[in-house]
């Protein structure tokens, strides 16, 4: 079983320091599956501290590199802090740190259609940019190789037989052909923060990769559009149209797009799996990716004209 580090009030004090903050008071900031991150409040500011447990330092220099990109051409996410010495990362007990601006604004669980449109359109001016395949994973973290990986765990037989079943059933239908580009990979609600029924920012770049686009917006349909065990069809075709207000989807895509939810869904279900079964047991958590599961059925048989306006 992994364990996550939390850091004591002297190792966040010098840890700020070490990006030039003077720290008033901290806060520990909750949620994150492979992380730590505190809320830091200074002369200088509101700053996040993250401690990643689950990733390397040159994986969180490329993030860092990332949000470096994003904050260059002005697209709402996190700004990243520079160390003193001018660097993006420090280490902490062999785990590496970052430190970026802390941005308000609200997690939305129940997203409306306007701002769910607003969404949509950011996502879609996000798959716009242009980002160095050096930056950028070719795979989904939690895609169909993750999938073959778990199969073999023997913990719940019945949902890896399932998945073989995806494996076979995604790999003969997703058209290799479909536009790929820079893409978040995990835009579920609470990786967008709103100010009222304003968009503000997209957080939480560690899933980000260079693949399918038409699989973020299926991410995005199951993670903003669904109560984990229905789509809402409304909501869907209001985060596909704010979409195409900003990049209209190519016909390879829009005729594969349940097909690309139904994948995310599947995705999200093999995660849970590997986290709460394998990686990170966890009692009360072991059964969640039935609930996605579940989505990804009633998934299969939806047609495409929901998305339709």
């Amino acid at each position: 079983m992994a364990r996550y580090l939390e850091l004591g009030k002297n190792d966040i004090f010098a840890l700020a320091d070490q990006y030039g903050l003077t720290l008033q008071e901290f806060t520990p900031i909750e949620g994150g599956a492979g992380n730590t991150s505190y809320l830091l409040q200074s002369r200088q500011g509101e700053f996040v501290l993250t401690l990643f447990d689950d990733k390397s330092r040159s994986e969180v220099e490329k993030l860092g590199r990332l949000l470096l990109l994003l904050e260059k051409h002005h697209f709402p996410a996190t700004p990243l802090v520079s160390t003193v010495q001018g660097g993006i990362t420090v280490m902490h007990a062999d785990k590496p740190v970052m430190v970026k601006q802390y941005v308000s604004g609200d997690v939305c669980r129940d997203l409306d259609i306007a701002m769910l449109s607003q969404a949509g359109a950011k996502m879609a001016a996000l798959h716009q940019l242009a980002v160095p395949h050096q930056l950028l994973e070719p795979n989904h973290a939690y895609g169909l190789q993750l999938f073959e990986s778990v199969i073999g765990a023997n913990i719940d037989t019945r949902y890896e037989s399932w998945l073989a079943g995806q494996i076979a059933y995604l790999t003969r239908k997703i058209p290799t052909d479909a536009p790929r580009g820079f893409i978040h990979g995990d835009l579920f609600y609470d990786n967008l923060l709103f100010d009222g029924d304003q968009f503000r920012a997209i957080i939480d770049f560690e899933e980000a990769c260079y693949y399918y686009k038409a699989f973020d917006l299926g991410m995005g349909v199951v993670g903003m559009c669904s109560d984990e065990t229905t789509i809402a069809h409304a909501k869907a075709r209001a985060l596909v149209s704010g979409y195409q207000s900003v990049r209209k989807l190519e016909e390879v895509e829009m005729m594969t797009l349940p097909l690309f939810c139904e994948y995310a869904a599947t995705a999200t279900s093999c995660w849970r799996y590997w986290k709460y079964n394998i990686q990170t047991p966890i009692a009360k958590n072991a059964d969640k990716h039935w609930q996605m599961v579940r989505l990804a059925e009633e998934i299969r048989v939806m047609d495409v004209g929901i998305f339709e306006t």
